[in-house]
């Protein structure tokens, strides 16, 4: 484990922070190629650690530890003031990084133990893509972390996630042709969909006229499996999915050499107003193999559990959907391991759209169940 040795080349900062966040100190480095870790120990420091994965972020984006994503300063604080202390990290990349996020955040633990000692416990934590690295350290190496808490995870499997986003593009584009540049594996260079912009508006505007007959945003909605309750709820939704493939997809298919890690040939589409057109017209593709099993590998969840782990989902999530929480479920009871897992659903519209009461109740509950 790579610690205190690099001190001079990682400019490992150790500086005293405010006493309101309650920690008595803070910790910064660098680890990896790139990756940025961050350590804090409260002044009642109880003994346990919360090693903490975040969220995907956007590849144009530089890479940075978390902070206001997922509210996670404030989760930290909360957890700071209760005694625990934290360590998170950025992962070497951005973008759809699961394999580093496994490895940057398996890192933290022994960062940490090198700098402060070794803590009593060790609780994982992540939101979204680092919930998945939670649960698969959680699964292959339980006796180096005590629990896992899985935020908003693609618990189900990525090519269960890979396939809902893919769908979700393929129906927008079946529905409403030429609104958007390109295909679900083929983005245009330099795309902008950021909102306000014309491309942007562009989906906006064709969701909402969608609503008229011949409701083609309601079918899309049957089709793409979105969730929502009100029509605010139904376009955002159709934008997340959207913006969702059109930032991450070039770098899905630049893990996978440009291979397409989708295939549904076999699929047989429901929803519409007329499913023989729809299964007739809609786009069909045919997965490379080597993809398909880079994504199944970068990672389906096994359910083997021997240490506590508790998820979290939103019920109206339309990026990573709700029922990922009973597909998994059926794995760990198919494993035997249901007597470790507890999972709550939240009733809220979003990805990860969890109050930070919600959040740290969940972890409660979960630290609840240790010796």
């Amino acid at each position: 484990m790579k610690t205190c040795a690099h001190t001079g080349v990682a400019a490992i900062a150790v500086l005293a922070i405010a006493a309101a966040a309650g920690a008595q100190q803070h910790v910064e480095g660098q680890i990896g190629p790139g990756s940025l870790y961050a350590l804090d120990v409260p002044v009642a420091w109880n003994g346990d650690l919360v090693v903490y994965a975040h969220g995907i972020v956007d590849p144009a984006l530089p890479v940075a530890l978390p902070a206001a994503q997922d509210n996670f300063t404030a989760v930290r604080d909360a957890l700071l003031s209760r005694g625990f202390a934290v360590a998170s990290s950025s992962f070497s990349a951005n973008g759809f990084a699961l394999k580093d996020a496994v490895d940057r955040t398996h890192q933290l633990a022994g960062l940490f133990t090198a700098q402060f000692g070794r803590p009593r416990r060790v609780v994982l934590a992540g939101h979204s893509l680092g919930s998945m690295a939670a649960l698969q350290l959680a699964e292959s190496h339980p006796t180096q972390y005590d629990a896992a808490l899985v935020m908003c995870g693609f618990v189900g499997g990525t090519s269960r996630e890979i396939a809902h986003m893919a769908n979700a593009r393929i129906a927008f584009d079946y529905f409403f042709p030429g609104v958007i540049p390109g295909t679900v594996f083929s983005i245009p260079p330099g795309l902008d969909y950021r909102p306000g912009t014309p491309l942007f508006l562009q989906v906006q505007a064709a969701l909402v006229a969608g609503f008229a007959p011949p409701y083609k945003t309601l079918q899309l909605a049957a089709v793409a499996g979105l969730p929502w309750t009100t029509p605010q709820e139904l376009v955002a939704a159709g934008l997340n999915v959207i913006g969702f493939n059109l930032r991450y997809t070039q770098n899905v298919l630049n893990l996978v050499h440009g291979h397409i890690p989708f295939d549904n040939r076999a699929t047989v589409y429901a929803g519409s107003l007329d499913d023989t057109a729809l299964n007739a017209g809609i786009q069909r593709w045919t997965g490379d193999p080597d993809a398909l099993n880079y994504i199944a590998k970068y990672y389906t969840p096994t359910g083997a559990l021997q240490i506590p782990v508790q998820t979290l989902h939103s019920s109206l999530d339309p990026v990573v959907p709700a029922w990922h929480e009973p597909a998994y479920a059926q794995l760990a009871a198919e494993q035997g391991s249901t007597a470790f897992l507890e999972q709550e659903i939240v009733p809220a519209f979003g990805h990860c759209a969890f109050t930070d009461a919600q959040v740290l109740t969940a972890f409660d509950r979960l630290v609840d169940r240790l010796p």
